[in-house]
């Protein structure tokens, strides 16, 4: 462990770029106490633009407490050479350090909504959807260079291409999960038309959808959406429960708009699990449409956690959190429950670790009884985290990558079957508990995407969430979404 992830220095070089120009500049990554807080700034040097300095982590947990060690990926595959410097290089270049776990396939740029903060600047009017063929020509080259990775859909509102069924059938025979990124309007459609559209999504095997969700609130989507549309998401993810189709709320967090409604979002969410597994939380990034906010207004991982500690009454605590096993320390944290018939949260891993023991069995579901060996096969089973020896990725090679991938895959798929199916189904007691304690495990994850304001190049390295860009590359989310202070995207909507 250095220095600066120690405590011992308040300095850590690193690289950054340029938010105007893009261009790339050694960078510092500095510690400071600010109103009895440590805050860890981003600061660089234009030549041209002259100083900028971004508040990067603010808060506890302190980040030298939040250090994963991990060692760089091998056998990677790479579709560019070193030449411009990163990250001009992207996709994927010989410093690139990690293997991809998520890749996301752009199907179209059409959008029935024009939302404030759309990274993707979707919805222009260009009704350009990419042909069946030539998407199932990229679904076998991402198969072959990315390996059995999740495969996320998107867009553009990704429901609005016409051969999507098809599209999800031929991806779930390529890959372990197939996610849908969505907005829900569709999927809440008009006189059955959304159920008809869960149910057909349902048939094709996709795994879960990735519900944009941003509050309890209608005033909540006016603001970052431009309409209110509390009413359709609810109906989205009642149509998606009759399907049977495992839902993720996607809330983006911005200072001042939603931030105090974290824990009724949390509590909304918890009243319609099972069908929703989970919340996973977006910090604001300032790209694409975006690209002009405000500074103030992106909150980092640590701020977003003490809000979640406060507003859920306890529910939540900071030692719940963890580090991510797979993407750099400072891109994420995820907290595993289990659900208890209650109501209530159960932590299952413990606090000091990503990957330990169970921390807690009390409110297991009734009627179930289960010695100490059994509580060590539910650690094993049925928490969303296999043992510590193979959990976190210590690198990022292949082996570890696909251990991560499982894990997104109990969190967020859960059992297929509901607690009365395991009734029918001839189980024992204790497999009952297991299926049971499947079918109620619930996540809270937040991910902080980097802008041009907070990219650290050391962490774009360490990048396993990966956008295919036509013709052959896979590019860090971060980078592919890179836009300048003057709207000027780095390879969105370029073809590199």
């Amino acid at each position: 462990m250095n220095g600066f992830y120690s405590g011992r220095s308040n300095e850590h070089s690193t690289e950054s770029v340029c938010p105007v120009c893009l261009a790339t500049l050694p960078a510092k990554l500095m510690r400071r106490r600010e109103d009895s807080e440590e805050i860890v700034l981003l600061c660089r040097v234009c030549p041209q633009h002259g100083v900028f300095e971004e508040v990067v982590w603010r808060g506890e947990p302190a980040l030298a407490q939040w250090h994963r060690p991990k060692s760089p990926a091998s056998n990677l595959s790479r579709q560019t050479a070193a030449g411009k410097g990163c990250p001009r290089d992207c996709g994927r270049c010989p410093g690139h350090a990690q293997h991809a776990c998520t890749v996301l396939l752009e199907i179209t740029q059409s959008c029935n909504l024009r939302c404030p903060v759309c990274f993707a600047d979707a919805g222009n009017g260009d009704p350009r959807h990419v042909p069946l063929d030539l998407l199932l020509e990229q679904l076998a080259w991402i198969r072959e260079q990315a390996g059995p990775v999740v495969l996320q859909l998107s867009g553009g509102e990704p429901m609005l291409h016409p051969r999507l069924p098809e599209l999800v059938e031929a991806a779930c025979r390529l890959f372990p999960a197939v996610q849908l990124n969505t907005n829900g309007i569709a999927l809440a459609g008009e006189t059955g038309k959304g159920a008809a559209f869960a149910e057909s999504l349902a048939r094709t095997g996709l795994s879960w959808v990735f519900l944009q969700f941003d509050g309890t609130k209608d005033e909540i989507f006016t603001a970052l959406r431009g309409r209110p549309l509390l009413r359709q998401k609810l109906q989205a993810v009642a149509n998606c429960k009759a399907a049977g189709l495992p839902v993720v709320l996607v809330p983006t967090v911005v200072r001042g708009v939603n931030d105090q409604d974290l824990g009724a979002l949390l509590r909304l969410a918890l009243s319609l699990a099972p069908a929703v597994r989970g919340v996973h939380l977006q910090p604001m990034t300032r790209s694409g449409r975006n690209a002009f906010a405000d500074d103030g207004a992106t909150l980092t991982l640590p701020e977003v956690l003490a809000e979640l500690c406060v507003q859920s009454g306890g529910m939540v605590k900071k030692e719940h959190a963890a580090p991510p096993g797979c993407e750099h320390e400072r891109c994420s944290f995820h907290c595993r429950y289990f659900l208890t018939r209650k109501g209530e949260l159960v932590p299952l891993r413990e606090s000091s670790a990503c990957c330990g023991p169970v921390a807690g069995t009390a409110d297991f579901p009734s009627g179930h009884e289960a010695d100490a060996a059994g509580r060590e096969s539910l650690g094993r089973t049925c928490c969303p985290m296999p043992p510590r020896s193979s959990c976190c990725a210590a690198s990022g090679d292949r082996e570890d990558v696909e251990r991560a991938v499982d894990v997104i895959l109990r969190s967020w798929r859960g059992d297929a079957g509901s607690t009365a199916d395991c009734e029918c189904a001839g189980l024992n007691d204790f497999d009952r508990f297991i299926a049971e304690a499947r079918a109620q495990s619930f996540s809270l994850t937040c991910m902080a995407f980097q802008d041009a304001r907070t990219v650290d190049l050391e962490r774009l390295r360490g990048c396993c969430v990966h956008v295919f860009s036509p013709p052959a590359r896979l590019i860090p989310f971060c980078s592919y979404n890179l836009t300048s202070t003057e709207g000027v995207p780095l390879y969105r909507k370029k073809r590199v």
